[in-house]
């Protein structure tokens, strides 16, 4: 990675101060828009400030250039899809999260963290289907 210290989004990230952060990432991502992680980390600012449409944005984008999928990017693969996931549920997107949570499970099976928020996620997307399911009786 090039030398993006005057940029300091690390400093900003650490201050809180997310607005410059994603200032700070939106600038190193001008000068190298190749680099998955300045997403990355620019998607955690953004969900810290509840913008998630933005988060979806730049996680797809990670995604994207974390290709091909091998070995040596799993684990990015597996965070940026969490992520995105995490995003997809505060916009009410449980199938769109669902199928994330899903997928970085299959790449990192052994992840407590992630396993736990599948199942809450299972929970859940099984709840809403149920809803649906009692309004549409209601409605008919």
């Amino acid at each position: 990675m090039q030398n993006y210290s005057l940029l300091n989004f690390s400093v900003f990230y650490k201050m809180g101060n997310f607005p410059a952060a994603i200032n700070a990432y939106s600038e190193a991502i001008k000068i190298s828009p190749e680099l998955p992680k300045l997403y990355i980390n620019r998607a955690s600012c953004y969900i810290v400030l509840n913008l998630y449409d933005d988060a979806v944005i730049d996680c797809t984008r990670a995604l994207d250039l974390l290709t091909p999928p091998v070995e040596a990017n799993r684990l990015s693969r597996v965070r940026t899809l969490a992520k995105r996931g995490s995003a997809f549920c505060q916009l009410g997107s449980l199938n769109s999260a669902l199928e994330d949570y899903e997928l970085a499970s299959k790449l990192s099976p052994d992840n407590e963290p992630i396993k736990r928020d599948l199942e809450v996620l299972r929970a859940q997307t099984a709840d809403n289907a149920l809803l649906q399911e009692q309004s549409t009786i209601t409605v008919s």
